[in-house]
C-alpha cells in the first residue's frame, strides 16, 4: 500500500500540468519549476538530515522524502495554486483556494508531526510558488523587445493606426494633412 500512495499523485499532477501547458503555457512554467523546487528542497532535507521519529525506510532517498509529513499536501497545494491561476472568475477561485487552505490544515493537523507538515505541507510550496513567479518575472524582463519580424500577438505594443482625414480628429484639435502632389 506505500507503493501506491507514494505513486498516486503523479498521475495527477502530470495531467494538470499536461492541461496547463496546452492552455496556459506561462502558467504552466510557473507550476513546473514550483515542483521542481519544492520536490528538490525535500529531497536535499531528507538526504542531509535524518528526520526523527518517522517510520524507518530502507535508506532510499524516494522513501526518506515520501516519508516527509504533509509533502503530497504541498504538492497538491501547488497543483491548486496552478489551477487558480487559470481561473477567470473570482468567486471560483476563492472557493478553491478556501478547498484547498480547508484541505491543508486538516492535512497537518491530522498528523503527528504538525511543525513538519506545516513546513513541507503549506511554507515550502508556496515559497516554491514564490520563487518560481521571480523567476519567471526577471526571465521576462531579460527578453529582447520583438521586432517587425515577429508575430503581431506577441508583440508588446500593438502600433497606431493611420489617421487621415477630419472625421479621425476629435477632441485634439489636430489639422488635416494636406495630400501632396
Amino acid at each position: 500500500m506505500d507503493e501506491i500512495s507514494a505513486v498516486a499523485p503523479w498521475p495527477v499532477i502530470a495531467l494538470t500540468l499536461l492541461w496547463l501547458a496546452r492552455r496556459r503555457p506561462s502558467v504552466y512554467a510557473r507550476a513546473a519549476v514550483a515542483l521542481l523546487l519544492s520536490c528538490v528542497s525535500g529531497l536535499v532535507y531528507a538526504g542531509s538530515s535524518t528526520v526523527q521519529n518517522l517510520p524507518a525506510r530502507e535508506g532510499l532517498l524516494l522513501h526518506e522524502y515520501v516519508a516527509l509529513p504533509g509533502v503530497f499536501t504541498g504538492l497538491y497545494l501547488l497543483v491548486t495554486l496552478a489551477a487558480v491561476a487559470c481561473i477567470p472568475a473570482v468567486r471560483r477561485r476563492i472557493s478553491v483556494v478556501v478547498v484547498a487552505l480547508i484541505g491543508v490544515a486538516g492535512s497537518v493537523l491530522t498528523l503527528p508531526h504538525h511543525e513538519l507538515a506545516a513546513v513541507w505541507g503549506a511554507v515550502v510550496p508556496l515559497c516554491s510558488w514564490w520563487a518560481a513567479g521571480c523567476l519567471q518575472r526577471r526571465s521576462l524582463r531579460s527578453l529582447p523587445t520583438p521586432g517587425p519580424w515577429d508575430p503581431p500577438e506577441r508583440a508588446k505594443t500593438p502600433r497606431p493606426a493611420l489617421r487621415q482625414g477630419a472625421e479621425d480628429r476629435g477632441s485634439r484639435g489636430l489639422a488635416p494633412l494636406r495630400q501632396a502632389g
